[in-house]
């Protein structure tokens, strides 16, 4: 008889699932009232607001790091929430690169925490398969396990026949491979938090249980009052780690954050004999836990039974929506949502035809908890540009449970040091803004939770909620022109631009793309003729007033530039670490205009704001939505500039590094004379109402020379020949600048004091152990590295590259990379892995060609040489 694979029996057999006390291990009840007080101080170093697994983490390791008078405030009781109903997975696996270190220091951190807390948290190693039944999802493997080699955690790629062996239970037709994570498996969410509190109390937190917190609001001295029904506490620090409660206590303190409440179910069978006998049989050792990438499922080992956990398709998942607008029923804790089993049927099946024990069985338990998504289903971890002495550590919808050690550690270490001790700025809570609206959110939570376990691609676009209100005035026109967009920080980006008959959409591959002879016509176009490119995504801030050449040269390790220049400057961390780039104009002597990229708008305001000094008489203002940014670049710019101008624009009158207001085809702009390709350009900054407009002109200008538009993908090769760093890939807090070879930016003896001084002037008594280097790769014109793969010498992984594309001056693949400086020589050859293949490779100058602005500095050299 199919029990399991019966539908009448299945539909029968299931029903909303609550977890008892009786089954927590045993001595449950006395270890959680030992962790717990009822009653709130007045006064705290932080109070964070949420008993789940990452408010009780993140209590555990401020207090056990040494922070005093840490509080952590629950409304009703620990785990009550999204942690409860958790089906409690770990793993090692992770797409982002650094995101893997969370998982990393939370299963660390599971191997250790029973026996210095004296609290069992159910652990058990398993072990588990992602499984590829097509050759695109092993190919998927193949490509993260290029980005993960250099990595700490232990996997590794297995064939059909050792899957046979780990796992006995498996329909094997149809299996191609699959990727091996040792380590991974599972753990109980419930005692697990309670291990988290009972050392938070351990290390002196208060634990405060049936504590409503009914307001938040800042005082005039940056500290904050939390109102509670027992009375008010004053912090130094804030910390929202309230779960799905999130957004209300966001919403306490003017915040919107953009988080939806979705459904997610999971089924627990009852017992199964033949995995029961063969678990004697192994002394006890579980099955790895599966994950099905094509029925789109999870599944591990729930004591004799199995666990099964689907995503559903897109169309089918649910959000609670009425919980965004309305919010959540008040009282609702540990209550579960009511199963929709039609939703997860053709999950079932799969599962079904893949493990056909399954069918020997019957469903015990159907849960369906809420679980907390932001668009892109990463959490939100940090400070927001919004409020000071704020932190954000939510959404965990995703990775709860395996991210709650790593969150917890990552955020109390920031919090305690100034700086995070690693790059995450996926994760950051500033990379969502006003566009980010509830249109968008919906759409983009059921597209991210839909698509959990689907491929992912390089350099692959997702098109739901898009476009947002992010789009600039000439979007339209670029749009019909060709252009094939990218999204970043809400904006549509061109990536390149197809002709007619070619494709504008993503392939689904992991080899080299059908837009390559298209970027090649782009770099062409900037190499010999001319091209237009809408850069409005650029962040974009004014500084003004008095004071503010003093603080910003506080913020900035360059020498400011004089009136009417512009330069490269980077703001570091107290460690000395590149925590951001920003191009400079000074438009007067107290009057600045700040460039960074689209990505880090909202996180390099966020550190200029919270650095200015109370009472100051300067003002920053974000008018990166207020201006639209065109670029005219390449060999016959200067002609489309003069025949729109009369402002003289000869290289004598309109030097490298100028900035300057001027009329620009009858628009009131400031044009200066930068490019990011390193070739012949100007960037045309302006009102954005006027873009449209101003976009068709330069067309019209440009026609006799042939103009053309060109996108990122062209602009990144043009850079990466030229040796151009870019914030994000080959600097970031990973890397201390002069590794990144930005020591001439760098004025460790500048007059004014900067963040990061000191830490500089040590770095350079220490000998570098590291170095940004460019090599060029032998991948026979197969694929191209992209960064973070892994590379090789002597059969031992010695680095990673950090960002790659297709020379096309050069007819071969490039990237840059970080060696060791015994590999960096010019002419050391190592080896780049790439979809499982290692590709030879070696050291060549940096750059590779040198910019208009050098080739035109040499060129006057040598005039003037012939002259005398």
């Amino acid at each position: 008889m199919l029990k399991f694979g019966n539908r009448n029996n299945f539909l029968k057999k299931a029903y909303n699932y609550s977890r008892s006390l009786s089954s927590k291990p045993n001595g449950f009840l006395e270890q959680h009232e030992s962790v717990e007080t009822r009653h709130a101080k007045d006064n705290a170093e932080v109070v964070i607001i949420g008993g789940g697994c990452v408010g009780t983490s993140l209590a555990y390791h401020l207090a056990k790091f040494g922070v005093k008078n840490v509080v952590l405030l629950e409304k009703t009781e620990l785990t009550a929430g999204s942690t409860y109903s958790a089906a409690g997975l770990t793993t090692y696996y992770n797409h982002g690169i650094n995101m893997r270190n969370l998982h990393y220091e939370s299963l660390k951190l599971f191997e250790t925490i029973e026996a210095e807390t004296d609290q069992e948290i159910g652990f058990n190693a398993t072990g588990s398969l992602r499984l590829a039944h097509t050759k695109e999802h092993f190919n998927e493997f193949k490509y993260m396990m290029s980005r993960h080699t250099w990595h700490r955690a232990n996997e590794h790629l297995v064939d059909p026949d050792t899957i046979e062996q780990m796992h006995p239970f498996l329909n094997m037709e149809g299996i191609k491979g699959g990727l091996y994570t040792p380590g991974d498996g599972h753990t109980d969410p419930y005692s697990l938090t309670m291990a988290y509190a009972k050392g938070a109390r351990m290390y002196g937190a208060t634990l405060v249980q049936d504590c409503i917190v009914t307001g938040t609001k800042q005082r005039a001295d940056g500290t904050w009052e939390v109102d509670t029904p027992s009375g008010k506490i004053n912090t130094k620090q804030l910390v929202n780690a309230a779960g799905f409660h999130a957004r209300e206590i966001g919403q306490m303190s003017g915040l919107n954050l953009p988080l939806a409440p979705v459904h997610h179910q999971y089924l627990v069978s009852a017992s199964v004999p033949l995995l029961e006998d063969w678990q004697k049989n192994q002394n006890g050792r579980q099955i790895p836990t599966i994950r099905d990438l094509r029925g789109s499922y999870y599944v591990r080992q729930e004591r004799t039974g199995l666990l099964i956990g689907p995503y559903e398709a897109p169309d089918k998942m649910k959000i609670q929506e009425d919980w965004y607008d309305n919010g959540i029923p008040r009282g609702f804790s540990k209550e579960a949502y009511e199963s929709d089993l039609d939703r997860i049927d053709r999950c079932i099946e799969h599962c079904m035809e893949l493990m056909p024990i399954m069918q020997e069985t019957e469903i015990q338990n159907a849960i369906a908890g809420p679980i907390t998504y932001s668009p892109d289903m990463l959490p939100m971890m940090g400070p927001t540009h919004h409020l000071t002495n704020y932190w954000l550590t939510v959404g965990f919808g995703c990775f709860g449970i395996v991210h709650s050690g790593g969150a917890g550690k990552y955020l109390a270490r920031w919090m305690i040091n100034g700086e995070p001790d690693y790059d995450l700025i996926e994760c950051d809570p500033d990379r969502f803004s006003d566009w980010t609206d509830r249109k968008f959110l919906m759409e983009k939570a059921r597209e991210s939770y839909g698509m959990n376990t689907s491929p992912a691609y390089p350099k692959e676009e997702r098109w739901a909620g898009r476009p947002t209100e992010r789009v600039s005035g000439a979007y339209q026109e670029i749009k019909e022109r060709g252009a094939a967009f990218g999204f970043n920080a809400g904006w549509e980006q061109a990536r390149f631009f197809a002709t007619q008959g070619e494709l504008k959409t993503t392939p689904a591959c992991y080899t080299r793309k059908h837009w390559h002879d298209a970027v090649g016509r782009e770099v062409d176009l900037l190499l010999n003729g001319v091209g237009v490119a809408d850069l409005t995504y650029f962040g974009k801030f004014i500084l003004e007033g008095p004071g503010a050449t003093k603080f910003l040269s506080s913020m900035v390790a360059n020498t400011l530039p004089k009136e009417q220049q512009v330069n490269l400057s980077h703001m570091l961390t107290p460690n000395g670490k590149v925590y951001a780039e920003l191009t400079i104009s000074r438009l007067g002597k107290e009057r600045y205009y700040l460039v960074t990229s689209a990505g880090s708008e909202l996180h390099d305001l966020r550190w200029l704001k919270h650095h200015m000094p109370e009472n100051a008489e300067f003002t920053l203002q974000n008018v990166t939505d207020q201006m639209g940014v065109l670029a005219v670049t390449g060999k016959y710019s200067r002609d489309v500039m003069t025949k729109l101008t009369d402002s003289a624009m000869s290289h004598e009158d309109f030097p490298f590094l100028e900035c300057r207001e001027m009329s620009l085809a009858g628009y009131d702009v400031q044009a200066t004379r930068i490019s990011y390709t390193g070739e012949l350009g100007w960037e045309i900054h302006h009102d954005r109402n006027d873009t449209g407009a101003l976009y068709k002109r330069i067309l019209e200008a440009g026609a006799e020379f042939e103009i053309g538009d060109y996108g990122w993908f062209a602009t990144n090769s043009l850079r990466l020949e030229k040796g151009l760093r870019h914030w994000g890939d080959e600097m970031n807090l990973d890397k201390n600048p002069f590794e990144a070879g930005l020591g001439s930016f760098i004025k460790t003896n500048k007059k004014t004091p900067f963040i990061g001084q000191e830490a500089c002037k040590e770095m350079l008594g220490n000998e570098l152990k590291s170095k940004l280097v460019m090599l060029t790769v032998d991948t026979h014109g197969y694929l191209d590295p992209e960064g973070n793969e892994t590379i090789w010498f002597d059969n031992q992984v010695v680095g990673n590259t950090t960002s790659g594309a297709w020379s096309y001056s050069a007819n071969t693949s490039i990237c840059m990379a970080y060696l060791p400086t015994s590999l960096t020589e010019l002419g050391s050859n190592v080896y780049v892995e790439l979809l499982g293949k290692r590709y030879k490779a070696t050291v060549v100058n940096d750059p590779m060609y040198e910019t208009e602005a050098v080739r035109s500095r040499n060129d006057l050299k040598e005039d003037r040489a012939d002259f005398s």
